[in-house]
């Protein structure tokens, strides 16, 4: 996948949406199929879309008395490092709005290897992060309950 640090060159949102969706390992549709798939969901109900650096945070708010609770996902082709810091204000800014527990799925070591780094930092503060595998796949499962103290703080 290519990837574009944000410190050189911001992309635009749709942009990043576009090269990330395009590099999907689970890519069974046509390309055009899947942008205008994903452009359909960020027009549904209680959307929250977020760019940060290089990277596109897309999540839905829960109704009633799930609404502090949020299921998501990133589109990203930042580097490393930085999806790492963009991850880290993304989960601060859900902090700051609110949220109290925040789910995600993706498949490969990429975003797991981030989410290792972000359990290690929350391990030392109030926020609390399980990861699991699915079986029989290289599909993973993160569930998150945000505490009080900001993930920003110290990096």
């Amino acid at each position: 996948m290519e990837l574009v640090n944000s410190k050189e060159k911001l992309l635009k949102g749709p942009e990043i949406v576009a090269m990330s969706a395009y590099n999907m390992p689970d890519l069974k549709y046509p390309k055009e199929v899947v942008l205008a798939a994903v452009a359909a969901e960020f027009t549904l109900p209680r959307t929250d879309l977020v760019q940060i650096g290089n990277t596109v945070f897309v999540a839905h708010t829960g109704k009633g008395k799930n609404k502090k609770k949020m299921v998501g996902r990133a589109f990203n082709v930042d580097t490393g490092r930085n999806f790492i810091v963009n991850g880290f204000k993304y989960f601060t800014y859900l902090q700051q709005k609110g949220i109290t527990h925040y789910t995600t799925e993706f498949y490969g070591p990429v975003f797991l290897n981030g989410f290792k780094l972000f359990k290690r930092r929350a391990d030392q503060q109030d926020t609390e992060i399980a990861i699991g595998k699915y079986r029989n796949t290289d599909k993973y499962v993160v569930f998150m309950r945000l505490g009080k103290k900001p993930l920003m703080r110290g990096l």
